[in-house]
């Protein structure tokens, strides 16, 4: 009878631990649901407008700290600056050469040489 009983309280739980099992099991499209509003939020937030504090976008201020650590009273080649910013920003050369494009072209903070293209014609800038 004893034996019997042990079974039962075995059996038992067994039986709980499959249940709580069962609660914790999360289906993965209910977690993408939650998470894209999150990520689209936080993208819109921190990279795509710019900060309070300094105006600059992520990128921009990455270019910033680029030129800065390659100040030696010379012109240095976008290249180089796309090159070197690559450290720092983790996405292609393209974004950051854009990036740089727009500073330029609204001539804020970069003293440029060259063909920088146009903002009114559309004209893009030379390689």
């Amino acid at each position: 009878m004893a034996e019997e009983e042990n079974i039962e309280d075995i059996n038992a739980s067994a039986d709980n631990q499959h249940n709580e099992q069962e609660e914790t099991i999360t289906k993965i499209t209910g977690m993408y649901k939650e998470w894209f509003l999150d990520y689209a939020s936080y993208v819109i937030l921190e990279r795509a407008i710019p900060a309070i504090y300094d105006g600059f976008k992520p990128v921009q201020r990455r270019i910033m700290q680029s030129m800065k650590d390659l100040d030696d009273g010379r012109y240095n080649k976008v290249a180089n600056l796309v090159g070197h910013t690559m450290q720092y920003h983790p996405h292609g050369d393209a974004s950051i050469g854009d990036a740089m494009v727009q500073l330029g072209q609204k001539e804020l903070l970069i003293d440029m040489q060259g063909n920088w293209g146009n903002i009114i014609t559309g004209e893009r800038a030379a390689a």
